[in-house]
Formats: C-alpha cells, structure tokens, sequence
C-alpha cells in the first residue's frame, strides 16, 4: 500500500535501517517487555527526531514523523506507542524554546536530549475515573532548594527506558491556590520508583507500568509553569502538546493495523473488492492524520487544529477496527489459532479508544466546537 510504502520511506530516510533491524526479530520478541526494540530506537537516532537541526536533532516534518511513526506501529505497536510518547512530550519542549513561559533551561534540554539520545516519558493526560485529564495526581510544594513531588503516573510509557520524565503536577501556593506545573525530573532522581501495572501482553513493549514519585526533589528551573488555571481549559503550549499526542498515537495505531491488513492483501484471499476494501481504509486513515500534520508544518497549530486533530483521531479509530475484522476474516481462522499476532493485532486496533481524551468526554465539546464555540477539553 502506498501510505505503508511512504512511512518505510520516511523510517529508512531519517533512522536509517532500523527498519530492516527489527523486521527480522520475531513479533513475539518486540512486543515483549524488555525487548530490542527501544533501545534500537535510540541507537539509530530517534530521540531527536523532532528536535530542530540547530540544537542537533533531525527537525523531521509533522508529515514525516507521521509516517515514520506509522512505520514503527507497523513494525512493533509497542514500539510505535512509546515513540509516541517520547516524541510529543519532546515536542512540547521544544514548543516552550523561545516562548513567554520559558525559563532559559530548555533548549540546553533538547539538545541534551538529541546529543544523547535520551528517552523521555510522558506523565501527562492520565485520564482517571472521575476526573479530567488537567487535573494531574502528583503534586508539588515548595522547598527549600526548589518543590519536593509526591504522587504516582499509571500507566507511564517507557517507565523502564526512561531517561527523563516530563509530569504535570498540581502545584500549591502559599494561600492554598492550585496551579498547573510540568516538572521535569532526572530518571536517576531520588524517590522514584516503578512498580507493576500493565497486566495484558497487548503493548507489553512499551514499558506502561506504573511510576511512584515519593518526595522527589525538583530544582526551581525545572520546574516550568503554563499560563493556565488548572481545570480552566488550555494554554497555547498544552494545545501544541495535544495535537502532536493525537496526530502522533493515532499514526502508530494506523501503522499496526495496517501491517495486519497489508498481511491480508498479500494472502490473496476473499475477492478483489475485499481486498481493495482494505487499501482504501487505510489510505484513507493515512490522509486524515497527514491532514493534521499537514496543518502543524504550516505553522499555525491553535485550538481549531486541536479540533481537527481531535475529529481526525475518533474518524480513524473506527476505520481500524473495521480494518483489522476484515483483515482478520480474510486471513481466516488458521492464521488466528496458529500465531498470536493476528489476536493480538485484533486487541491493538481497539486501543486507541482508551486514550485520553475519550470520545464520550470530549462529545459535547466538540458539538459546541463544530457549532462555532472554543474547544474546551477536560
């Protein structure tokens, strides 16, 4: 398929045969915690991939970092979730270089992490029951040489390979007041500790166990503040960091399906209209998250993008599952029993609903939002 053939294109042109690397590891190797798969990732580069060219990185495209993160799903769903994360929580980073709630520590951070290839775990957006997405379960009050951290982030992604940690937290003031802040938090830091979370074999790879801060210490620079009021909706930065989460997890979702349904053209079975079926779903899936990516190369990423990225994300979600049935159907019952990628590939293509914001939550918003009203996510 020729959105399948862009994102190997892509994946070759800036990480450089990684690809071919992990296409001959067997699936089951991959997906399993612990496996080759991230650490090929920061061999070949990846942690830079979205870091601009004048602190070091390769300052890849949107477009491009769609399609090689749809390569990555293709190659590993585990792989292509964590990269995910990795690379909005950078982006997000680099969003804040030159902005007014920068504090001058920055940029000395992307360039640390494209010159050394540093993971970077996001523990944003936990989407617990009962409660919105800004409203962060850690919290931070100010001490002496800067704010002492407490709480935990489940699932974290990259909870093992992490080298950094970017975390919202509920910030205290003085008068009892609550704010927003992102802490960023050295993985070797004193208090952190990881504990078993993740409880399925499905996305195993990516590391989503669960992350305990106790008394953790951040030092006052890092410690960044959005100009937002927790609960009150989003900043600018926040948005820029949303719609580089939805375009970004919604493409390794795609690329996962994707193998599955390139596996079922390639079988043969059922008629040419099944299988052209397939193509045109994914080509389709493919263009939605361009499209979104297409609007961030242009430079203007606000809250009408993060509408569009959000309608993209739950148009997509349905394409593949459908997808993946028919893909499965086609492939027939032999290759569901005899290997469990096929079942496991089933399971992925669901996953993407359970990311936040979920459609339930954001339904209303996003009626006001196509009516003419501000998208407010929560």
């Amino acid at each position: 398929m020729r959105s399948m053939d862009r994102a190997r294109e892509a994946c070759e042109k800036h990480l450089p045969h990684l690809y071919d690397e992990l296409a001959d590891v067997p699936p089951t190797t991959l997906e399993s915690p612990g496996g080759p798969a991230l650490d090929a990732f920061r061999r070949a580069g990846g942690p830079g991939l979205l870091i601009p060219t004048t602190y070091g990185g390769s300052g890849v495209s949107a477009v491009d970092a769609a399609r090689i993160t749809r390569a990555l799903g293709a190659l590993s769903p585990s792989l292509g979730v964590a990269s995910a994360m990795h690379n909005f929580s950078v982006a997000g980073l680099v969003a804040l270089v030159g902005s007014a709630g920068a504090s001058g520590l920055e940029w000395m951070l992307i360039e640390g992490i494209a010159r050394d290839r540093l993971l970077v775990a996001s523990g944003f957006a936990e989407g617990r029951t009962g409660s919105g997405i800004l409203e962060s379960a850690v919290t931070a009050r100010r001490a002496e040489n800067g704010y002492v951290v407490n709480g935990s982030k489940k699932p974290c992604s990259l909870s093992r390979s992490m080298d950094l940690l970017t975390a919202s937290v509920a910030l205290t003031g003085d008068d009892g007041s609550t704010q927003l802040g992102v802490a960023l938090i050295p993985a070797g830091s004193p208090g952190i500790s990881r504990n078993p979370f993740w409880g399925t074999p499905v996305l195993a790879g990516a590391e989503s166990d669960e992350l305990v801060l106790r008394d953790v210490l951040v030092a006052e620079e890092l410690m960044l503040r959005p100009q937002v009021e927790l609960g009150s909706g989003l900043d600018t930065l926040q948005t820029v960091g949303f719609v580089w989460f939805e375009l970004l997890v919604t493409s390794a979702y795609t690329g996962a399906v994707g193998g599955l349904a390139e596996r079922a053209i390639r079988a043969g079975r059922g008629s040419a209209g099944d299988r052209a079926a397939l193509v045109i779903g994914m080509e389709a899936a493919a263009a939605l998250t361009e499209n979104v990516a297409g609007a961030i190369d242009s430079g203007t990423v606000g809250n009408d993008e993060l509408g569009a990225a959000l309608t993209a994300r739950y148009a997509v979600q349905d394409l593949l599952v459908d997808l993946a049935d028919r893909s499965a159907e086609l492939l027939g019952g032999l290759a569901f029993v005899t290997s469990p990628e096929v079942g496991q590939l089933l399971a992925v293509s669901r996953a993407l609903a359970f990311h936040p914001p979920s459609r339930l939550s954001a339904a209303q918003a996003l009626l006001d939002h196509h009516d003419g009203a501000p998208l407010r996510v929560r």
